[in-house]
């Protein structure tokens, strides 16, 4: 018998939504609330990342030239029969909008993350804006993969 609520797959939805409002707004402290301190992460421009930190760097090295706009879609999510962890995978669209010399110019990522996600116990009252919540989800562990990337890939350089 599984004892996660069903409040948990909004907790899921909304951590999962937090990461992408992180690389949006460029709030990279936002990220800390998305994965564990000590999560693995494998992106197709940075594989092997270790730690919140180590991620957030690969992230804002990558997206520090551009604008972004991620929107995700269809998905599914599978938690575990003890419901301290959960399995996710997560389509995207991630428009990338150039700057400066690039102005005017588009990349467009589509693609997949396959996330861990852990369990962990709410601070005093703390359950994310999910009351019923089990606790507060975390990824743990991160795969994106890309099916397509369509436009200009050299607005992602630093100008």
């Amino acid at each position: 018998m599984s004892t996660y609520s069903s409040t948990d797959h909004l907790a899921v939805k909304n951590v999962l939504s937090r990461y992408c409002e992180a690389l949006d707004l460029k709030k990279w402290d936002l990220l800390s609330d998305v994965f564990l301190h000590d999560v693995v992460a494998d992106y197709p421009f940075n594989s092997d990342l270790r730690g919140v930190e180590a991620v957030s760097k690969a992230i804002q090295n990558r997206l520090g030239p551009v604008r972004t706009h991620h929107s995700l879609t269809t998905q599914s999510i599978t938690f575990s029969e003890n419901g301290k962890s959960a399995q996710t995978s997560t389509h995207f669209i991630g428009v990338h909008f150039g700057q400066g010399p690039h102005e005017g110019k588009m990349l467009s990522a589509y693609g997949r993350y396959m996330d861990e996600l852990v369990l962990i116990p709410a601070k005093e009252g703390d359950l994310e804006g999910v009351p019923g919540a089990s606790g507060v989800w975390r990824i743990k562990k991160r795969t994106v993969a890309f099916t397509q990337r369509i436009g200009d890939e050299k607005i992602m350089k630093e100008f």
